[in-house]
C-alpha cells in the first residue's frame, strides 16, 4: 500500500504517529475529566 513517494514516507509516518498520539492523549484527558466530573456529581 504505497500512497506516498518513499523519500517522504518516513516524515509522513512520524507526522501521522504524532497526530495519533496527540489525539489519543486528548481523548484520555477528556475521559479522565469526564470521570472526575461524574464522581463529583455522584457524591453530592
Amino acid at each position: 500500500m504505497e500512497i506516498t513517494n518513499p523519500a517522504v514516507t518516513d516524515g509522513v509516518n512520524l507526522f501521522v504517529n504524532i497526530v495519533v498520539i496527540l489525539a489519543a492523549f486528548g481523548a484520555a484527558l477528556s475521559f479522565i475529566d469526564f470521570r472526575k466530573e461524574s464522581q463529583k456529581e455522584s457524591k453530592e
